[in-house]
């Protein structure tokens, strides 16, 4: 059992080094490429440099109008909360939404079929212009009633994390629906569901009891998959609410440090989540077993 530990620790450290191996040629490529012409000389020098610069990250800066030099961090950081505050806000929303209306359709037939009707018109529409309608929609209230609800844009160091919120979670919680309704729809029709049926037991307990368990083991497994459509998205986001997350910081000061010191901020909690997750993966489903 010792042994067995040891190795899928030694398995992940390799996994994790590769994976930050591979980020930092990643972040070098620019380096392989003199004009037309492949220089591979200087792109082993280029990962040789980028390689020592990240032993010392509190030494790193950015320029600011190609003039004045700042410290990486922490402003990088500020940058990357940030963005993890509308990550992690909009990632909860959809979850409880389409927990909740999965809950409703699994109920009541009418919202089952509301709902499965309102997902073509919905997954028809452009994520850019499910955006644009929901600032327009702000704009319009505001217009109507005098009263902004919530800040469209963000301005200066002002920061605006409702409305991404929102509007990062719709495409999200469509998915999430799609996937708990169908995960929902094969439990139901499994023994252990007939079988509470057959005791007596309500819809509503089986689905609490019995249902709900399995279909969010499911779930998670499919977050892994979900966490990178959600990243995909937020960089449009906070370029249409001009936010000051990491994407944005990285489009402003778009050098090679930049973007390998932010592709291993974005990278190291997937990589966590995702062996966590993995650990506790088998013992979930023993028990559900």
């Amino acid at each position: 059992m010792i042994k067995t530990a040891s190795l899928k620790v030694s398995m992940l450290t390799i996994q994790f080094l590769t994976a930050i191996v591979g980020i930092i040629c990643l972040g070098a490529l620019p380096g392989l490429f003199n004009g037309l012409s492949i220089d591979l000389n200087g792109y082993l020098q280029t990962i040789k440099e980028l390689t020592i610069k990240l032993t010392s990250p509190l030494s790193l800066t950015y320029s600011v109008n190609h003039q004045v030099s700042r410290p990486l961090f922490p402003e990088i950081l500020i940058r990357y909360k940030e963005s993890l505050m509308i990550f992690i806000g909009a990632l909860l929303l959809s979850l409880i939404i389409a927990l909740v209306i999965v809950y409703l359709m699994f109920l009541y037939q009418k919202v089952n079929v509301v709902v499965k009707k309102s997902f073509i018109i919905l997954e028809s529409l452009p994520d850019v212009l499910i955006i644009m309608i929901v600032q327009l929609l702000v704009v319009w209230f505001l217009k109507k009633t005098n009263i902004l609800l919530v800040n469209i844009a963000a301005a200066g160091d002002q920061k605006v994390r409702a409305l991404p919120i929102i509007c990062l979670s719709i495409p999200t919680t469509i998915m999430f629906i799609k996937l708990l309704s169908l995960r929902v729809e094969e439990e139901i029709l499994k023994e252990y569901a007939l079988f509470a049926n057959a005791k007596g037991i309500n819809r509503i307990g089986v689905f609490f009891k019995h249902i709900l368990r399995n279909v969010l083991l499911s779930f998670f497994f499919f977050t892994k998959t979900n966490i990178w459509f959600m990243l995909s998205n937020l960089y449009i986001i906070e370029y249409f609410f001009n936010s000051i997350g990491i994407f944005i910081f990285l489009k402003d000061y778009n050098t090679i440090e930049i973007f390998t010191v932010s592709l291993l901020l974005i990278y190291i909690p997937i990589f966590l989540y995702i062996q966590i997750f993995n650990l506790f993966t088998s013992k979930l489903i023993k028990e559900v077993s």
